[in-house]
C-alpha cells in the first residue's frame, strides 16, 4: 500500500506536532490525531482550503498553551479543599481561645480568621463587628450598673465573654454548609 496523504498535509501536521512539544503528551496527541483525522481523505486542493481554515500550527500550539496555562488545576476528590484545615483551626482557636486566655485568645482567634479561607470579606468583618461592639457594649453595660448600684454585673459580663464562641459556632456553621471553601 502506498501512501496518499498529499505533501502539504504531512508538512502542516509536521510542523504542528513540533510546535506543540510544550503541551503535555496527552493533549499533544489529542490535537495532533483531531487535525490529522479532520485532513484524512483529502486530496492536496482540499487539504490546502483546509489547512487555511485551521491556520498557523504556531498560533493552535498558542492557544492550546494559554488553555492549559488558564485551566484549573485538577483537586482530587479525597483530598480536603485548600485552606479546611487552617479554617477548622481558627475556628476552634477563637472559641476555646476566648474560653481559656479570655481576652488574647479571642483577638488570636479573630485574627486566625481574618487570614482564614472559607469567609468572604463581609463575613469577616462581621465577625470583628459584632465580637467587639458586644463585648464593649457589654463592658459599658457592666459599668453603667456598677455605677447605679444596680445588680447583675456578672450577668453583663457573660454576655460579653461568651460573644466570642457564639461568633466562633455561626462562623462554623457557615462554612461548614459551604464545605469549607468561600
Amino acid at each position: 500500500m502506498t501512501d496518499t496523504t498529499p505533501e502539504v498535509t504531512t508538512a502542516y501536521l509536521a510542523q504542528l506536532d513540533a510546535e506543540l512539544v510544550q503541551l503535555p503528551p496527552g493533549l499533544h496527541r489529542d490535537i495532533v490525531a483531531g487535525i490529522q483525522e479532520e485532513l484524512q481523505g483529502l486530496d492536496a486542493e482540499s487539504a490546502a482550503a483546509r489547512i487555511r481554515q485551521l491556520g498557523d500550527p504556531a498560533f493552535i500550539a498558542a492557544e492550546a498553551r494559554a488553555e492549559t496555562v488558564t485551566a484549573a488545576p485538577h483537586v482530587s476528590a479525597d483530598a480536603p479543599p485548600p485552606g479546611r484545615t487552617f479554617s477548622i483551626v481558627a475556628v476552634v482557636v477563637l472559641i476555646a481561645g476566648s474560653l481559656l486566655v479570655p481576652v488574647v485568645g479571642a483577638l488570636v482567634g479573630l485574627l486566625f480568621v481574618s487570614q482564614a479561607a472559607a469567609w468572604t470579606r463581609r463575613e469577616k468583618a462581621a465577625a470583628w463587628l459584632a465580637s467587639v461592639g458586644v463585648a464593649l457594649l457589654a463592658l459599658a453595660a457592666a459599668m453603667l450598673t456598677a455605677s447605679a448600684g444596680v445588680g447583675g454585673v456578672h450577668l453583663v459580663i457573660s454576655v460579653g465573654y461568651l460573644v466570642f464562641p457564639a461568633v466562633g459556632i455561626v462562623l462554623a456553621v457557615r462554612a461548614h454548609r459551604r464545605g469549607w471553601l468561600a
